[in-house]
């Protein structure tokens, strides 16, 4: 037994360096495959404008188009398909014909790129002749086989099977086809197109997709490389931090006998979490990683700021997408969520609107008109139909600054006057924002790069500025709010956080194909419904601790922690 598990070790490492020597030789196609801008597919961005209003996409995100890189070899204009010549290029047209176009959209869009491309050369082979697999298919085989050490399974692509002897064209056709499927699947498997829909089928605020390469210039990519099996394994995501991860889960595979223990699925669920990022992150980001409660300013490819942050608490979390950077405004109004409104705030002022008071609230229409809250009967009045806000100020839980990256999710970053909040090792303190420690530091930062401007600037504005003052950006600045619970340093140490949220664990779990097991969680975008005898409930005495009431405590997170 002891030699068998030695054998199996053995030959995964084998997989392993195969892999990766694959991968380092990959044609410059392939390499273009992976890394171009996925900016080109992107939807249209919102206005910053529309930072409430539902609707806005995610770069990548849930509601985003695919992004689709180019191959290095620009696939000339399709013409008409031609017509087939030979008996094996007939009976590979009738099998393409023959595939089902009842699949999932990513099986429909795979099959129409399979009859174009094959149309194309006269449904001439790629793969097959009369003696079975050419040497391209071989390699391209054995590439399926080294699947698990990029996280894949194996089992997810078995090789057509062929008979001795000469091939009839129909088997010819058939082993071809089937070749050719599997190869497009393992490329959308490459990209995190086994959770085709991570929102909806994990949890609401994780606004992620697969970022699948497109079918068609695969196939011409394919078709164009010396090497296609090199081409193939390039189509997994080439961020390093992907790649330092996929060799921490090869050594962690090694080390339990080729089977994935608790801390290799630790590793392979953020492995998955990467295939749905962008090709390009942008030559100067924002990588927010909540469960290190810690933000990075990214420019060419190197950290040149950290900094502390406070993320949502556990029933009310920061979501997971990418935005750009629209605006930072100075000495900034703050409109208060729908949620807040309904929960805490219509209450409170059935009750004489102390919460008003205290924190120097105002209602306004929808239109911005300002109304005196103090006479209007919210025993009959729906707050939803109104606005609250608080203008900027002394009392300002947006602190001197906001930055914001418009989206669904109404969540922004901005300072606060509550620092102690930075103090605690597991900062779940807000109602979904970001807060930041030093906003101050990366305000300079990121407006000495996009308008030139020097930290005294940056300072006498956040200071005497004007109120509410909003500065757009003219420079692509993503902002990625992303989930990484593993992450290997510069140094090559693996380092690993608490799945503070569970969606590491939900991501395990589907990888499993344990669907049904995963705690999906409320609706966040749900719209927000008053709870009738929340409305109605008295006020509550509550005993003061540690030198604060508790009425300040709460206070505290729910205002100044959004």
């Amino acid at each position: 037994m002891g030699r068998l598990i030695l054998l199996a070790i053995a030959s995964l490492l084998m997989a392993g360096a195969s892999s990766a020597a694959l991968a380092e030789t990959a044609s410059p196609a392939a390499t273009a495959a992976t890394s171009a801008p996925a900016a080109r597919a992107l939807s249209p961005e919102a206005d910053p404008a529309s930072q409430e209003a539902a609707g806005a996409t995610d770069e990548g995100g849930a509601a985003a188009v695919d992004a689709k890189p180019e191959t290095a070899v620009a696939p000339e204009a399709k013409s008409a398909a031609a017509e087939p010549t030979t008996p094996a290029a007939v009976a590979l047209k009738a099998r393409l014909d023959a595939i089902p176009g009842d699949g999932a959209d990513e099986e429909n869009k795979e099959r129409a790129a399979l009859i174009a491309f094959y149309g194309a050369r006269a449904f001439a082979p790629l793969w097959v002749n009369a003696q079975g697999f050419n040497s391209d298919a071989n390699g391209v085989i054995e590439a399926f086989s080294t699947a698990g050490s990029w996280g894949l399974a194996p089992e997810d692509f078995p090789a057509p099977k062929i008979a001795g002897g000469e091939l009839s064209p129909e088997a010819q056709a058939a082993a071809e086809a089937e070749l050719s499927l599997t190869v497009l699947k393992y490329a959308r498997y490459a990209r995190g197109g086994r959770i085709m829909r991570p929102a909806e089928q994990l949890n609401s605020n994780l606004d992620r997709k697969p970022q699948l390469l497109d079918p068609a210039k695969l196939l011409d990519g394919l078709a164009a490389a010396s090497n296609k099996a090199a081409y193939l394994v390039g189509t997994h995501p080439q961020h390093a931090q992907f790649q330092r991860l996929r060799e921490k889960y090869v050594e962690a595979l090694a080390k339990n006998g080729g089977k994935p223990n608790a801390g290799a699925k630790k590793i392979l669920a953020n492995m998955e979490m990467w295939r749905w990022m962008h090709d390009d992150l942008g030559d100067l980001y924002l990588m927010a990683n909540v469960p290190t409660y810690m933000i990075s300013v990214v420019k060419d490819g190197a950290v040149v700021h950290t900094e502390r942050i406070v993320v949502g608490e556990i029933g009310k979390q920061t979501s997971i997408f990418t935005r750009p950077l629209k605006s930072v405004t100075f000495r900034p109004m703050w409109r208060v969520p729908e949620s807040i409104k309904v929960n805490e705030l219509w209450p409170s002022l059935l009750r004489g609107g102390g919460l008003m008071r205290q924190y120097g609230l105002e209602v306004e229409t929808k239109d911005g008109r300002r109304l005196d809250y103090r006479t209007m009967d919210w025993r009959t009045l729906d707050i939803r139909n109104y606005e609250v806000v608080q203008p900027a100020g002394r009392k300002s839980v947006m602190g001197v600054i906001k930055f914001s990256f418009p989206s669904q999710h109404t969540i922004f970053m901005h300072d606060t006057p509550d620092k102690w909040m930075f103090n605690s090792q597991q900062r779940t303190l807000s109602h979904g924002c970001l807060r930041l420690r030093n906003p101050l530091s990366v305000a300079e930062i990121l407006l000495k790069e996009d308008k030139g401007w020097d930290a005294d600037k940056v300072q006498d504005l956040a200071r005497n500025g004007p109120m509410n003052n909003e500065v757009a950006m003219d420079k692509r600045v993503r902002m990625h709010i992303a989930y990484f619970t593993a992450w290997v340093d510069e140094d090559g140490k693996l380092k690993t956080y608490s799945d503070i949220y569970g969606h590491e664990k939900r991501v395990t779990q589907a990888l499993d194909g344990k669907w049904q097991q995963i705690a999906k969680g409320r609706d966040h975008l749900a719209p927000v419904v008053p709870d009738k005898a929340h409305l109605e409930d008295k006020p509550q005495k509550q005993a003061a601790s540690g030198g604060k009431s508790a009425n300040d405590d709460f206070l505290g997170s729910f205002f100044g922690g959004f």
